[in-house]
């Protein structure tokens, strides 16, 4: 999982984490570096409190800022737009669709299982699911597992991030 802060710091906890996410920041090259509370707090092992006051240190130092919907990115990377993360969830099942890994008719996962499979909330994956069934893409029937009701042909072209990734979400 992560690295366990040991115990209360005489420095405080969240200040203990805000060095170790600042070291990171100072030393990643990556622009797409997202942090978020659940992500701080799995990681780290501390309440959501400690992680919140965490970001709220590197953001007072100007090292990232808030993104509605996305979480908390590095400042310099602002330039370039994020998509909300249902989105992203939404764009990487389409291409699993593209890639011919669900038919039409086939099943896909849980919610549970797309949100652990994601890393993220049920709520997100449940958003990204309603977007793809208002795009007619996906048939959801109360009790029973969503069904593929249609090839997106339509939609816009998906940039799932990663094109080494590859998640089965039969």
């Amino acid at each position: 999982m992560g690295e366990q802060v040991s115990g209360a710091s005489p420095r405080g906890t969240y200040l203990t984490v805000a060095d170790v996410l600042r070291r990171e920041l100072d030393t990643s090259s990556a622009t797409d570096v997202l942090l978020s509370e659940s992500g701080i707090q799995g990681r780290f092992g501390v309440s959501r409190t400690t992680a919140r006051r965490a970001l709220a240190v590197l953001a007072e130092g100007g090292l990232i800022e808030p993104r509605k919907g996305i979480g908390w990115q590095p400042r310099h990377t602002s330039s370039q737009p994020l998509k909300p993360l249902y989105q992203s969830i939404a764009n990487d099942i389409i291409d699993a669709v593209r890639r011919g890994e669900i038919a039409i008719g086939g099943s896909i996962r849980s919610e549970a299982d797309l949100a652990r499979m994601f890393g993220a909330s049920r709520g997100k994956v449940r958003q990204a699911l309603a977007h793809l069934e208002g795009a007619g893409i996906l048939t959801a029937v109360p009790g029973k597992a969503r069904r593929l009701s249609a090839i997106p042909g339509d939609v816009r072209e998906a940039d799932s991030g990663d094109p080494d990734r590859s998640r089965s979400l039969e």
